[in-house]
């Protein structure tokens, strides 16, 4: 059984203690990352919630993760395991992945809940980026580790580094809100 991260599943180590076989770098073919999942908690409020990635189809694009490997009898260990660290509003859908030039079917956690986001801009994300706060930190913050998260694991995926690029614009030009870092 294989499972496809694309956010912090890529390198948490929770694949550890589970039985991970392998882990390799994956492309989650038709999908790409979005900043439109509402973190009202961990990095924003219900007032000032902060854009965080989930996953959108996209018949042209692809999204750069990593794929784990785990013996098939870990299956139901696994499922629940996801279920209960994504949380409510996530499906675990299977979808088709090309690792090591191989394409697979993964289990992959998409965000379906209420707390999506519907900004029509980058820069209506960058705004949101601006103001948000939570109890693991500043929007900033975030937006900051997945970038750098991202480069140490030789991933560029367009939509990050474009919003790190329009947030550090923002902030050139001295338009940065109350939560910069």
């Amino acid at each position: 059984m294989w499972v496809c991260g694309y956010g912090s599943l890529m390198w948490i180590g929770w694949e550890v203690s589970i039985g991970c076989g392998r882990r390799c770098k994956a492309v989650l073919l038709g999908y790409r990352r979005a900043f439109i999942k509402a973190s009202i908690k961990n990095w924003g409020s219900a007032e000032h919630p902060c854009p965080t990635l989930n996953i959108v189809p996209s018949p042209s694009a692809q999204c750069e993760g990593i794929a784990f490997e785990f013996p098939d009898d870990k299956r139901a260990l696994i499922l629940s395991y996801l279920a209960q660290r994504e949380g409510k509003g996530f499906s675990l859908r299977e979808l088709a992945i090309e690792r090591e030039g191989v394409r697979v079917q993964a289990v992959v956690p998409i965000y379906h809940g209420h707390n999506l986001i519907l900004a029509e801009t980058p820069e209506e994300i960058v705004r949101m980026i601006d103001h948000a706060r939570g109890e693991h930190g500043s929007c900033v913050d975030y937006l900051r580790e997945i970038t750098e998260k991202l480069t140490r694991l030789g991933i560029n995926d367009p939509v990050v580094t474009e919003m790190w690029r329009a947030f550090l614009r923002r902030d050139q030009l001295g338009h940065g809100g109350p939560s910069r870092s």
